[in-house]
């Protein structure tokens, strides 16, 4: 029956399931001022101030004479009407677009289509990345073998588990096994199907253990340090509750990982007796720098040769009150009592609605006025670059448990979704070369985050019927964030360059692929999504030379250590901070993989689209005009780069993610009018943000001469009194893209 049902879909046509919906022109005159992707049909074409508007299933799409805005319906957090003629968009990636009207009942007709085109799905197959694996599977019919392997991840993707065991050398005949005690998800729908756990654990002490960790999410492990055979698990909080409730074989887990470390044969060598490396951090999130970077420094003091399991550190994301007000709920936080040979830390990070309201803030600022005088205090009230600080310290802190005192991490949260795969990846991308790698950050983000059952479709809004926005977060987009910043600290260490976090954001919400739909991988099954729709690595694969790091040296750094003061990190001006005048697309038609018979190898490289923009919503794309025209601050060109971070003077040079690309895919109309009533997030101008950092650094001859590369200095404004240290390592991280 199931053959009989699936061969009878094959018969039927893509404009069958995914029929083109019949356009409607406000002005007969009006064509469609863009060329549709396959399976997207316009819907409206119309006429704002001198602009063309037009919506589409996938996109909203603008074009003033002189410049254009492309941005995915589901990339639009919010619309509303405003000074009566106008519209105004919130983008969930800090973007925000106005449109002026001629007349109110105009605007209140495209208030009210956007409004029901942005609208959570009533069934996972509205979202428009089906529809568009549907056309062009049968556009290349022909190709349908090559189609359908360019549309997919690469086997390194999707053999992760199997290839990730091999590769990080796990002893399967003494220390660990596999248990597929998860298997069709049975025991829980937001793990993988196969975990790794210590050899003598049973699979029903791991039942009974599940009924003890919140979710069923039990500890699992997701790391092995290659050299001393330390390991990294992850799990949720135990379900403590105010009765201080125990489980016997969650305590035996907790401390077979660390027995399991001890008897890996390939690392007993290497194994040293703990000695007093216990560190109290119950109060990390408020620790200052100077008592982080003392605490991080001590050394682990041991001498002993003697094979013993190492003291377990059990990482909480959450707060000490935090732990404890979850009692309240049914969950709660390990008690040291119950568990010898651990140790527990609370890292204060915030919850998810702390952090949607610091990124609310954020986007508020970016999209004002700026201030020159109150700029600086103003981004620090957002708290947003403090929670990225204690996300980094977080990780670091793993990262010297693991690869200084060999000692294996527990991580959890609350329900181990969210917090705990920031901390985890982040660890591993620290720690492990090969994540830092193009296949090896895709292997890195489809384990420890779709894998892992981080709740996208929930924290991004483009699930069915999330409504919810108390579930919404970008909890993605924080963490990278903070891969960003890496980059900048670490230019020569990844393969990959800005712009492949930058589309990798716009791509996590634009639902043009199929990667990031759903909450869990059960649900991405149940759906069959990778069969029906697109992968995002074919459009962000290794081959891609759009998206590679011209300084990456695979002999760099093993093991990243970044600075995580506050003062050291930047704020990504690519994605937040807006451009003044929105670049044209000149091809939109481009699709995320080659065209049928060419290799991706192959592709013209050409220039390519500005990575702060909406154009060019499926690629990077195709010309044959060399990138020639790049700025000094692109981290491909910097050779000055590796000598500042060794003296930690990060934060007075350029942007190293300053977008390279200058391209065919946009138009060098120039720029927009000073009348147009259309920008992206404007009030922020060009000239303004220039002024700001010309006005504090002006006094820095140094950093002035180094600046001029990169920088287009535009006339010279009164002097600001502003500290000259927070002049030089702050605001230029912050303004150095415009």
């Amino acid at each position: 029956q199931d053959e009989e049902t699936q061969h009878s879909l094959e018969c039927i046509q893509a404009n069958q399931i995914f029929p083109r919906k019949q356009l409607i022109r406000e002005d007969e005159n009006l064509q469609v001022p863009f060329i549709e992707l396959h399976g997207e049909s316009t819907e409206y074409v119309g006429r704002a101030e001198d602009a063309i508007i037009a919506l589409s299933n996938y996109r909203l799409h603008i074009k003033f004479k002189e410049s254009v805005v492309n941005v995915p319906l589901q990339l639009i957090e919010s619309v509303e009407c405003r000074d009566i003629f106008q519209l105004h968009l919130t983008c969930k990636d800090c973007k925000v677009i106005r449109c002026q009207f001629s007349t109110f009942e105009q605007c209140q007709d495209w208030l009210k289509r956007l409004n029901n085109a942005i609208r959570p799905p009533s069934k996972i197959e509205d979202l428009f990345s089906f529809a568009y694996h549907a056309w062009c599977m049968e556009v290349y019919a022909s190709e349908k073998e090559q189609h359908g392997d360019l549309c997919r991840p690469g086997e390194h993707v999707t053999s992760r588990f199997k290839n990730e065991v091999e590769r990080m050398g796990f002893d399967m005949n003494n220390a660990w096994r596999i248990s597929n005690i998860n298997e069709k998800y049975k025991l829980c729908g937001s793990y993988p199907q196969e975990i790794i756990v210590p050899a003598w654990i049973t699979d029903k002490e791991l039942e009974s253990v599940a009924s003890f960790r919140s979710w069923k999410r039990i500890p699992a492990v997701v790391y092995r340090h290659q050299s001393n055979g330390a390991v990294i698990s992850r799990c949720g909080q135990p379900e403590v509750s105010w009765w201080g409730w125990r489980n016997a074989d969650d305590e035996h887990l907790v401390q077979s990982v660390a027995k399991a470390c001890a008897s890996d044969s390939r690392s007993n060598s290497n194994k040293l007796m703990n000695g007093n490396c216990s560190r109290d951090f119950s109060n990390g999130g408020d620790l200052s720098d100077v008592e982080f970077d003392s605490s991080i420094s001590n050394a682990s003091g041991a001498e002993s040769l003697a094979i013993q399991p190492q003291k377990l550190l059990i990482l909480d994301a959450r707060s000490y009150a935090a732990a404890v007000a979850n009692r309240a709920k049914g969950g709660g936080c390990e008690c040291p009592e119950y568990y010898p040979n651990c140790e527990v830390v609370f890292m204060g990070m915030a919850n998810i609605h702390s952090i949607r309201k610091s990124f609310q803030s954020l986007r508020l600022l970016c999209t004002q006025m700026p201030d020159p005088g109150n700029w600086l205090s103003a981004l620090e009230s957002t708290k947003w670059l403090q929670h990225l600080s204690v996300l980094l310290k977080s990780a670091l802190l793993v990262v010297h448990a693991v690869d200084r005192d060999q000692r294996p991490v527990l991580v959890h949260c609350s329900d181990g979704w969210d917090r705990t795969p920031q901390i985890v990846a982040l660890a591993k991308l620290l720690l492990d070369p090969y994540y830092r790698t193009t296949e090896g950050f895709q292997v890195l983000v489809e384990t420890e985050w779709l894998d892992f059952g981080h709740k996208f479709a929930d924290r991004c809004g483009h699930g069915e019927n999330s409504d919810d926005l108390n579930e919404r977060c970008p909890v993605f987009l924080q963490w990278l964030d903070c891969v960003h910043q890496l980059q900048r600290q670490f230019p020569c260490s990844f393969e990959f360059n800005e712009a492949f976090l930058v589309k990798l954001v716009q791509h996590t919400y634009s639902c043009l692929f199929g990667t990031f739909l759903c909450n869990n991988a059960k649900e991405r099954g149940e759906k069959h999504t990778q069969e029906r729709t697109c992968s995002v690595w074919s459009l962000l694969r290794a081959a891609n030379k759009a998206f590679r790091n011209l300084l990456y040296s695979s002999q760099s750094e093993s093991v990243l250590y970044p600075v995580c003061h506050v003062r050291n990190l930047m704020l990504w001006s690519a994605v937040y901070l807006p451009c003044s005048s929105p670049s044209t697309p000149a091809d939109d038609t481009c699709a995320p993989y080659p065209v049928p018979g060419s290799s991706p190898e192959d592709q013209p490289l050409g220039r390519l689209p500005k990575t702060r923009s909406f154009d060019n919503l499926t690629t990077a794309c195709d010309s044959s005009v060399p990138t020639t025209n790049r700025r000094s601050s692109d981290p491909s060109l910097n050779e000055k780069w590796q000598e500042h971070r060794r003296s930690l003077e990060l934060s007075s040079l350029g942007n190293p993610g300053d977008d390279p690309f200058d391209g065919d895919s946009l138009s060098k109309q120039g720029r927009a009018p000073v009348g147009a009533e259309l920008s992206v997030a404007a009030g922020v101008a060009e000239g303004q943000m220039e002024n700001i950092l010309q006005e504090a650094t002006k006094d820095d001859v140094g950093l002035e001469e180094h600046l001029r590369g990169s920088v287009e200095t535009v006339g010279k404004g009164d002097e600001i009194a502003l500290d000259k240290e927070k002049r030089t390592e702050n605001l230029h991280g912050y303004v150095s893209d415009v």
